[in-house]
């Protein structure tokens, strides 16, 4: 069978999208595989969370984009669908692929089967956003975003006269996703209850199965999607005094957009009633934080960019460097309505350049491929 018709049955068999890619080989690529294509390109295989959500799918359509073949580097996707077994199905394609690395978004935070499988097979790996103890730990930094968006958030309704007495916080986690992803909103709830006066909560003191926080809070589970956190506040809208003001933020911004429809559904949706911060930085946040008044900050994780520094880290992986720290840092900032227009002036998520690395990910620069893209600042 040539290697065409396998790709394309590997294709149909598991419902991924294969980036079928020839190119000129990086310099001093290797890998912890057998795996080097015979021209030295490097392979990289790609297990992305779900490729029918928009926030995921733009990691896969950027990537492709940035024309990683020109770059020296061989990426077959697979797709998890959110699903815990097609996620542990891919992976054991994915070791049957034989890549010089791979990286893995897990559906969840329970990972330990795969985990298993990765560390036997020997091939360096990178966890995309949601740990695996057998990859090295690409992620962004959830908690500081959070505070971050919670103090822009909590100064404006500070001003408008919101507090303890007339506010309802609403945040959206994804439990399954573990503490690591929902750091995000716990911080908010902390940090914008300390702004507005409502009863001191510690992040920590918010679990997976907390629903109110105090007299202020409610969280829901939206799991990181649009649909179900619109059944989720459909559900708990009732709960809410018509006469009180609402502040929303959940973990991605579908999951916003969910619960903001179910507000507006249910004529909770005015301007003079609502504040939202939106997280991901992708075109519907950056779109309504340029258009909507709700809409007043946006925790711009430059998530269109993460297969990039994705494919990076596998790649010093696999020429055997060793991360500085346990958690390599992903690029983040929150902005206001005012700066929007520094660091998207065309209002997409296309940026100039991406963010200077730091101590924690300066290795990744060292990357040929990195250093190929050319659009990290100080990156050459």
């Amino acid at each position: 069978m040539s290697a065409h018709s396998a790709s394309v049955l590997r294709r149909l068999a598991l419902g991924t999208s294969v980036t079928a890619i020839t190119a000129l080989a990086l310099s001093g690529c290797s890998g912890g595989s057998t795996a080097d294509a015979s021209d030295g390109t490097m392979t990289v295989t790609f297990a992305n969370y779900n490729e029918s959500v928009p926030f995921f799918q733009v990691i896969h359509t950027t990537l492709d984009g940035l024309d990683p073949a020109s770059k020296g580097v061989d990426v077959t996707w697979f797709d998890n669908k959110g699903d815990a077994s097609t996620m542990l199905q891919n992976v054991q394609q994915m070791i049957v692929e034989q890549p010089n690395a791979m990286v893995l978004y897990p559906v969840s935070s329970a990972t330990d089967g795969v985990s298993k499988l990765i560390a036997d097979s020997g091939i360096p790996c990178v966890a995309l956003n949601i740990d695996a103890s057998a990859c090295s730990f690409l992620n962004i930094d959830n908690a500081a975003l959070g505070d971050e968006s919670a103090t822009i958030v909590g100064e404006i309704a500070k001003q408008r006269g919101w507090d303890a007495s007339n506010t309802t916080v609403l945040i959206g986690q994804n439990a399954a996703a573990g503490e690591g992803v929902n750091a995000a909103v716990h911080h908010f709830y902390s940090t914008v209850a300390d702004v507005l006066g409502f009863e001191a909560v510690a992040p920590d003191a918010i679990s997976a199965t907390t629903t109110t926080i105090g007299t202020n809070g409610i969280q829901f589970d939206g799991g990181s999607t649009l649909q179900p956190s619109f059944e989720a506040v459909q559900g708990l809208i009732a709960s809410i005094p018509a006469d009180r003001n609402i502040i929303l933020y959940t973990v991605n911004n579908d999951s916003t957009n969910g619960a903001l429809r179910a507000l507006e559904d249910a004529g909770r949706g005015g301007a003079d009633k609502l504040l939202i911060a939106g997280l991901g930085g992708d075109e519907t946040g950056l779109a309504s934080l340029k258009n909507d008044p709700r809409w007043v900050a946006e925790g711009d994780i430059f998530v269109s960019y993460w297969g990039e520094y994705a494919v990076a880290m596998a790649q010093a992986l696999a020429d055997g460097v060793k991360p500085p720290a346990d958690v390599t840092p992903l690029p983040q900032l929150v902005m206001n309505k005012e700066q929007l227009a520094t660091y998207h002036p065309d209002g997409t998520t296309a940026v100039a350049k991406l963010p200077p690395l730091n101590e924690d990910n300066r290795f990744l620069g060292d990357t040929g491929f990195l250093k190929a893209m050319g659009n990290v600042e100080g990156v050459e």
